[in-house]
């Protein structure tokens, strides 16, 4: 994932997840160096980007 305010590169895993400062709890991604709240990304997007690196692995 891509921080969209700081343009930093970091796994899913890596981010923050839940603040708490959300109504009906926080769904989205807190950027580890900026603290930003991003969205998390759809499955579907995901799954897209999956397909198309193991393309990319196999040629």
């Amino acid at each position: 994932m891509i921080c969209s305010f700081c343009g930093y590169s970091f796994d899913v895993s890596e981010g923050k997840r839940g603040c708490g400062n959300c109504f009906g709890g926080c769904k989205a991604v807190h950027c580890p160096r900026c603290n930003y709240k991003n969205p998390e990304e759809p499955a579907l997007i995901r799954k897209i980007k999956s397909v198309r690196k193991k393309d990319k692995d196999e040629t």
